[in-house]
């Protein structure tokens, strides 16, 4: 019978929410996780890349003041 692996979990409490992170990144130390996110930056990662240009355009369309 095939068993299915039951993906890693993550669970952080933010107030009264339960937020569920599924990914075995999460296995990694914070040194680990930020030294990997530090070298697939260097590698052109393009998730983490549009990640990092999302996250730029919010701020910068906050600090223009164009809160729409």
């Amino acid at each position: 019978m095939d068993e299915k692996k039951k993906p890693f979990e993550y669970k952080i409490m933010s107030g009264n929410t339960t937020i569920i992170i599924h990914s075995d990144l999460m296995k990694l130390t914070e040194e680990e996780r930020a030294q990997r996110h530090k070298d697939e930056l260097a590698k052109g990662d393009p998730v983490l890349l549009s990640i990092g240009k999302a996250m730029y355009d919010c701020y910068r369309k906050f600090d223009k003041g164009d809160e729409t």
